[in-house]
């Protein structure tokens, strides 16, 4: 179902993840309802308050589809992993919910003291610029796993030929056929033999390309091999449910 989904819209030209240009509803409307809270302090006869819990209102709503989005997105491109920025991200959003919902209900109490309102703006502003930085991590930095010192070598083999369709040892083409848990990672043979020759599981050629000893030699190869089944497929194998 989620890849009949991403293959619809795909058809319509849309080949992008769902989830980042809904963050934007959600993390603008807490921005707005700290910045606007802030107002009473010097205009205390305001209904600062009051416009801030509007906003709130909206991040609350629109929290939902977001974080929906999320979970086809997690699906869809990690295979479902729980690396580490994701596992952030969830329990960051869990806390977003219950701070939300804890203003909702603080804010519907008469006489609420607007010291109490603030600093639940305040906790909702750090969370969801954790919840940014996380996701910058998953972006940039998650694309390519930290490595120990032992298999830098192997790391930097694939950020030049493998992080742009394997992100994270995922598979952005075929989500479920991740690289994390390919079956050619049971020996450095059979690793090699299909880097040289890629085929899908049904024999046809796919869009993988053909690396030649020219492109990549066998010490570059076993690099990549080691970083792979060390660096990468094995955390995030430990992590899969």
């Amino acid at each position: 179902m989620i890849e009949q989904l991403y293959n619809s819209l795909e058809k319509i030209g849309y080949i992008h993840p769902l989830h980042p240009p809904l963050t934007h509803g959600p993390i603008g409307a807490v921005i707005v309802a700290f910045c606007v809270g802030l107002g009473v302090l010097w205009w205390p006869q305001k209904s600062f308050i009051k416009s801030a819990y509007h906003a709130v209102v909206i991040a609350f709503v629109l929290l939902f589809p977001t974080v929906l989005a999320g979970i086809l997105d997690w699906q869809h491109y990690y295979s479902g992993a729980l690396i580490y920025a994701i596992k952030m991200k969830i329990g960051l959003a869990v806390l977003l919910f219950l701070l939300l919902s804890a203003m909702l209900i603080v804010g519907k109490i008469p006489n609420t003291p607007p010291s109490v309102m603030r600093l639940l703006f305040i906790c909702c502003l750090f969370n969801v610029l954790g919840l940014g930085y996380f996701g910058g991590k998953l972006v940039y930095e998650g694309r390519t796993p930290i490595a120990t010192d032992g298999l830098f070598p192997g790391r930097v083999v694939f950020e030049g030929h493998c992080s742009g369709c394997h992100s994270n040892g995922g598979n952005i083409l075929y989500p479920h056929l991740p690289l994390r848990s390919a079956p050619q990672l049971a020996s450095f043979e059979e690793f090699i033999a299909f880097v040289r020759n890629p085929k899908l599981p049904n024999g046809l050629k796919g869009p993988m390309p053909i690396f030649t000893e020219h492109e990549l030699s066998d010490l570059q190869a076993h690099e990549l091999y080691e970083y792979v089944i060390k660096g990468l497929s094995a955390s995030t194998r430990s992590e899969n449910p």
